[in-house]
């Protein structure tokens, strides 16, 4: 599930590299900008008015920003600091001046009308305040409130915001709550956020309220609460109990949540989103009965890694990939070792699925702007650190962990900054290890090219592309009836190894438990749907009449990273990835025609079948096939979440049977001694 409440997370990537790199906070928690916000909001209109005073804590000059849709005056009067409007954006240069200088501006304007057709990857495109009756949310990246810059850059700022709504309305901002009213006049709340934060989201509905008090693992109050549409009031006692959980696992792990509550917010559009204090997830989303077992514990830890604690946006986003290792990687663990070896395994799937030419290094990712750059930021980093914890140690690692939250509590931290808390911790140099793997795009090839025994002695010679990494390789060393794990270290293009093995050894086998992050050879990594909707070269033919065609290309739209140039001529299909999407007579001819394999036994009989396979010259084909156009609109809601998958059967809109073809792990035959 996607986070991307912070506002560095919610703009596109150009105007993210041009307005979005955040300063740092200091070595204390006052913000470098405070400001006290008063904001009326009516959804029915979708009228927005409000005011702010800015209290600027340095002397230093200072811009203020705000979206150019809405009508805002300063300090009365805009004559005090020139305006200038440019690309869609009104600012105001506040000279130099003392330290605790203050100014105030007021602005009002329209929203934009919540669209509730939304999917959830239109979720993840430009910032929009919206507006309704059934929902309105006014995310921080849309500058609908007076942000402060310096050097053309945001900055990190406190607030106290005082929300006023119609009768019938609720809402909430990040922070503290520390005053609510609803009665025949309406609905008032004040919310206060001290520390250093990077922007206010705020969201509104016809909500229903429960609440629970508990206490945190330093004996302050927290108020955890369910904020949600009234058809989901019979859900918040499990939520409830299940953020109380995890605030209790985390705060041992890491140390006291740092604030003052949190809130599980229902959206009527299909967000997956976390903010300081809380979460927003489309309603669909919280009935799902997994969710609070997953993703929910997801979005509670970002209020350590990424609300606590903030990421260098421009030397690369940590968080994701941290809170993904500590989260849903964790919970995999918990489940058991196949488990867990499945989550890594499928990381990795997802990398080889990911075109050499798209990659990018660890230190370029910022957001999750489409399904390539999550396999990046969340998968690759999260496989980093399960080689970190496998390199320095748990108690190390966990050492390492705490430190760095202790010393960078709403401060921005780097890459950098994780590499010295864990170098501390396990008194290791690791400047080598995050160096490769946090700047290089490309990831390791490796190979067995021989193995051969020598009385009791197996030489092995393993080659990789050059330039070299340090890699620490597993190995599983398999006998007749036993085998033996054990790692080397190879940190050149070509090593021959001499390894110590029983005599029977028979064959040795390479990273069998997916424990080192590389990129799968051909035989290792079976076809997945994300290897056609991940490369940008990926063509598209659509078989069936026009109706059927129309929902063809809406699917396709929703499963692609990237447009397709169109159809393309049957005899092109086969120099490039291929999406395939047709009736089910209609596919079963094109597949004889081709001399493709015929529809495989798992996806009989289902109302929709999608599966995958290589073709002899290595390039991947998805099909779709379904009963007809309706039943093929019933799966597109589902079918864009499980690109890591070989074959689906779906029949009434679900997925009811799925599965990855079989893996085969590299191996080599351990030739006997001449």
């Amino acid at each position: 599930m996607k986070q991307v409440s912070r506002l560095a997370r919610r703009i596109g990537l150009a105007m993210l590299l041009a307005v979005s790199q955040f300063v740092q906070a200091g070595t204390g928690t006052v913000a470098p900008v405070a400001i006290d916000l008063s904001v009326a909001l009516d959804p029915q209109s979708r009228k927005l008015n409000g005011s702010a005073t800015l209290t600027i804590n340095d002397t230093d000059e200072t811009e203020i920003v705000l979206a150019a849709g809405l009508a805002a005056t300063l300090d009365g009067s805009d004559r005090r600091a020139p305006r200038r409007v440019a690309q869609g954006l009104q600012r105001w240069q506040i000279p130099a001046g003392p330290r605790g200088r203050q100014v105030t501006l007021r602005w009002s304007g329209t929203l934009a009308l919540l669209d509730t057709s939304q999917q959830h990857r239109d979720t993840l495109g430009p910032a929009v305040a919206v507006a309704s009756p059934e929902g309105s949310f006014l995310p921080a990246a849309a500058l609908w409130y007076p942000h402060p810059f310096k050097a053309g850059n945001p900055q990190l700022h406190s607030w106290s915001l005082t929300l006023t709504l119609p009768r019938g309305q609720k809402g909430l901002v990040p922070g503290n709550l520390t005053d609510e009213r609803h009665d025949d006049n309406g609905y008032t709340a004040h919310f206060e956020f001290p520390w250093p934060g990077e922007g206010i989201d705020l969201m509104a509905g016809p909500y229903r309220i429960d609440e629970r008090l508990i206490r945190s693992i330093d004996g302050r109050p927290l108020r955890l609460r369910t904020v949600f549409a009234p058809s989901l009031g019979p859900l918040a006692d499990g939520y409830l109990d299940s953020v109380a959980g995890y605030i209790a696992r985390y705060e041992s792990a890491i140390g006291p949540y740092p604030f003052g509550g949190f809130s599980v917010v229902s959206s009527p559009t299909p967000t997956g989103f976390g903010m300081p204090t809380l979460t927003y997830l489309g309603e669909s989303v919280l009935r799902l009965p997994f969710i609070r077992h997953t993703s929910l514990g997801h979005e509670v830890l970002h209020n350590w890694w990424g609300n606590g604690v903030y990421p260098d946006y421009p030397t690369g986003n940590w968080s994701e990939g941290l809170t993904t290792f500590m989260a849903d990687y964790a919970y995999a663990e918990e489940a058991g070792s196949d488990k867990a070896a499945e989550m890594r395994a499928s990381w990795l799937r997802d990398l080889a699925a990911v075109p050499p030419g798209s990659t990018t290094s660890l230190r370029a990712f910022t957001s999750r702007h489409h399904g390539a750059s999550q396999a990046i930021g969340y998968g690759k980093a999260a496989m980093l650190f399960v080689m970190l914890r496998d390199r320095i140690g748990a108690a190390s690692f966990e050492h390492g962990l705490r430190t760095f939250w202790q010393d960078w509590r709403f401060r921005t931290a780097s890459w950098r900054d994780l590499q010295h808390a864990f170098e501390q911790a396990s008194g290791d140099d690791l400047q080598t290890f995050f160096t490769q793997w946090t700047t290089r795009s490309s990831l390791p090839s490796i190979t067995m090219t021989s193995a051969s025994r020598h009385g009791s002695e197996l030489r092995l010679r393993l080659d990789q592309r050059a330039p070299a990494y340090q890699l620490d390789i597993p190995l599983r060393v398999v006998g007749p009836g036993s085998s033996n794990d054990l790692r080397v270290r190879m940190d050149r293009p070509t090593q021959v190894f001499g390894l110590e093995v029983a005599a029977d050894a028979i064959r040795v086998e390479l990273d069998p438990d997916a424990r080192l992050l590389r990129r799968l050879g051909p035989g290792e990594a079976p076809p997945i749907l994300r290897d056609v909707t991940f490369d940008p070269k990926a063509g598209l033919l659509i078989l069936g009449d026009a109706p059927f065609g129309s929902v063809a290309r809406q699917l396709a739209g929703r499963l692609l990273d990237h447009p397709t140039a169109g159809t393309p001529p049957p005899a092109a299909t086969g120099n490039q990835a291929l999406l395939l999407i047709g009736p089910d007579a209609m596919i079963d001819d094109w597949l004889a025609r081709h001399a493709l394999a015929t529809r495989p036994t798992e996806t009989a009989a289902a109302d929709v079948a999608m599966w995958t396979l290589r073709r002899e010259n290595g390039q991947p084909l998805a099909i779709i096939s379904a009963r007809d156009a309706t039943a093929l609109d019933a799966a597109t809601r589902p079918l864009p979440h499980y690109g890591g998958q070989s074959w689906l059967a779906i029949d009434d809109g679900r997925v009811r049977r799925k599965g990855v073809w079989p893996v085969r792990p590299q191996s080599i035959a351990v030739l006997p001694e001449n």
